[in-house]
């Protein structure tokens, strides 16, 4: 970063992104939780692809109840509801996974994420409980991180609007 900022290249959202997941690959949610609060500090205003690449992050790698880590899923998904943002079923269903792994019978982390869930996500999961495959935990084919390239939503559109992503299938606004 600090050669970018010598050589005259200002960093810009979709940089500190690629930083973050860059970190959240070496497996160190520290750094990622460091260049997000950077990216505030800047000025810039993170996008649905930074809330998604390291709240997945954080997650993928929570089974160790490490205070940074816990307090790091809470603000970050304070922000996104603050922000009014939700994330797909597919990502939903993800991140249900992981909080098992950290909040056996649910919690504060649970209650907190679940309101960056769709709408719809309560039917999906009385159903999703009800089936023993529920408790699979075999890691994604897509793996820890590769899950941040998938849609997100604002809260203000519309779900029926689904053949409209961009390449990196974020719903476009």
């Amino acid at each position: 970063m600090e050669e970018m900022e010598a050589a005259g290249v200002k960093p810009n959202v979709k940089t500190y992104t690629t930083l973050i997941h860059g970190w959240a690959n070496a497996s160190l949610p520290e750094k990622a939780l460091s260049c997000f609060e950077e990216l505030k500090l800047a000025g810039l205003k993170p996008d649905k692809a930074v809330y998604h690449c390291l709240m997945t992050s954080l997650l993928s790698r929570a089974t160790v109840a490490e205070a940074y880590i816990y307090s790091g899923i809470l603000s970050i998904c304070r922000e996104m509801i603050e922000f009014e943002l939700t994330v797909d079923m597919g990502t939903a269903v993800y991140w249900s996974k992981c909080l098992r792994k950290i909040e056996r019978i649910g919690g504060e982390l649970t209650q907190t994420l679940q309101k960056t869930f769709p709408p719809d996500w309560n039917a999906h999961h009385s159903l999703e409980a009800n089936h023993e495959s529920d408790t699979n935990d075999e890691p994604s084919i897509h793996g820890d991180n590769d899950m941040f390239l998938a849609g997100v939503n604002d809260g203000d559109s519309d779900d029926e609007d689904d053949d409209h992503h961009d390449s990196k299938g974020f719903n476009q606004i």
